[in-house]
């Protein structure tokens, strides 16, 4: 099937690459289906396209290439919600990423990962309630690091 993106341009995927998210996302809650695309093979970095609103597409990231550390506690509702427990090895964990004008100064949000079983095509954005994550986190922390940047890893 074909999909139409702002950023990627025209698509054919297949319908085994469609990522359902039954509540949506967050202040997203009627988008429900989404495409993930690597940036390119092998890279951290990843597109999310929707394919009802070709003007939304999201950057993601593994998390664990930056944060090697990142731990994530789900509750049972939530790894019910996916499926993960009968599923534990088809989990993947993505961060939205904003990427300003200085691509340095990009940030990860561990606050509210993307939680997907791969194997069912299920997601949800899991927001912890009790974290020490926030909603920026620099990525690259020592790309600046003469400028006052606030905590390393952390975005003020």
């Amino acid at each position: 099937m074909k999909i139409a993106s702002l950023i990627l341009g025209e698509m054919e995927i297949e319908e085994n690459m469609i990522i359902n998210f039954p509540e949506g996302l967050p202040a997203f809650e009627e988008e429900k289906k989404f495409v993930i695309v690597p940036v390119e093979s092998g890279a951290p970095f990843y597109y999310m396209q929707s394919l009802k609103t070709p003007e939304l597409c999201f950057m993601l990231a593994d998390p664990f290439v930056f944060f090697p550390d990142y731990e994530i506690k789900m509750g049972e509702e939530e790894s019910r919600k996916i499926k993960a427990e009968e599923n534990a090895g088809d989990i993947q964990v993505f961060v939205i990423l904003t990427v300003p004008e200085d691509y340095r100064k990009t940030t990860a949000n561990l606050l509210a990962p993307l939680i997907i079983n791969v194997k069912d095509k299920i997601g949800l954005q899991f927001v912890a309630a009790d974290s020490d994550y926030n909603t920026k986190h620099f990525i690259f922390p020592y790309a600046f690091e003469g400028e006052k940047s606030g905590v390393a890893g952390e975005a003020k």
